[in-house]
Order: structure tokens, then sequence, then C-alpha cells
């Protein structure tokens, strides 16, 4: 199996390296977390798009190395925390919902066409609100014409108060993709 990963890799960076530049990609959607659990300093909470809804902005810039490959960055803006009172199982304070933030970070996205599928990854940094961490998001879906629909995946890495894999969020998000 990891002599098989190793010449999948190989053939990537060979075909990337040798076929000319395909322009820039810009996506533009809105996404939201379905499921979140979090486990921090001893308590451990669980909540759904049916206790809060925390819509985020998701703007990618990618530069295409390739028809498949492209690298770029993604800007994620969490603009609103809906539901009220507190968190199951939370005590002391920061148990209320909570928009999700400012994220800012690098971006690889494997866009597998003519299939209508892609996959992709990040390391995108969480600025605002504290604490400040880096996550792994990993997301997959399809696209269809100038549309894109995608599941996701993040898990903390390291940062200021947490630890690798504490928590887990999965969402939907959809939106505008343009090859330019």
């Amino acid at each position: 199996m990891k002599s098989w990963m190793v010449v999948v890799g190989i053939a990537v960076v060979a075909a990337s390296g040798t076929s000319k530049a395909e322009g820039i990609g810009i996506r533009v959607g809105l996404e939201s977390p379905l499921y979140t659990h979090v486990s921090q300093n001893g308590q451990s909470v669980s909540f759904s798009i049916g206790d809060t809804f925390q819509p985020a902005i998701n703007a990618l810039l990618e530069y295409y190395m390739n028809s498949f490959i492209a690298l770029g960055v993604e800007f994620r803006e969490g603009f609103l925390a809906t539901g009220s009172g507190t968190l199951s199982g939370c005590v002391g304070n920061g148990c209320t919902y909570q928009r999700t933030g400012t994220f800012l970070g690098p971006n690889l996205t494997l866009d597998l066409g003519p299939l209508p599928l892609f996959a992709r990854a990040a390391l995108p940094f969480h600025l605002e609100p504290s604490p400040f961490h880096m996550d792994f998001r990993a997301a997959g879906g399809l696209k269809i014409l100038i549309f894109y629909a995608e599941v996701l995946a993040d898990f903390p890495l390291a940062g200021s108060g947490v630890s690798a894999f504490s928590s887990q969020q999965f969402g939907f998000g959809f939106g505008v993709w343009l090859k330019l």
C-alpha cells in the first residue's frame, strides 16, 4: 500500500511540473457546521445545527498548476450564531453559542474533472475570537457548471489551549466556483 502511495505521489508531482498552468480559480460560498463536538479542559460538549445555526462566508483564491491541482488561500468569516441558553454539559465562562470566527490559511484542491468531483485540504489559522489555533480541514464534493456543494470536516491541530483533534466539526457548504 505504501509503495502505491509513493507511485501516485511521484506521478502527481511529475504531472504538475510538466504541464502548463491552467490559471486562477475563485470560489465564494456559504457554509455552516452541522455537528460539533468539543473536548477541552476536562469538559465534553456536543451540539448540532438544530441547537445553533453558525453560517460563514467562505472564499478561496487558487492558482491551478495544471488542470487538476490547485494551490491557494482560504478565507472564512463566521458572522452569526443563533441559539439561546447555555451549552449542555458546560461549566464556567464561554458556555454560550458563538460564531465560528475568522480563519485564513493555505489550501490544496484536487479537481477531478471531467468527473464532477473534487477534494481539498486546508490548514486554516483561527484568528479570532480567542483562542488562536491551526486546524486541518478536509472537504470534498460535487461541481455542476459554476456551482459547487461540499461536505466539510475540521479538526484542530495545535494552538493556544487546544490539543490535536480535541474537537471535531462536520458541515456543509455551497457556492459559485469560477475558473479564469
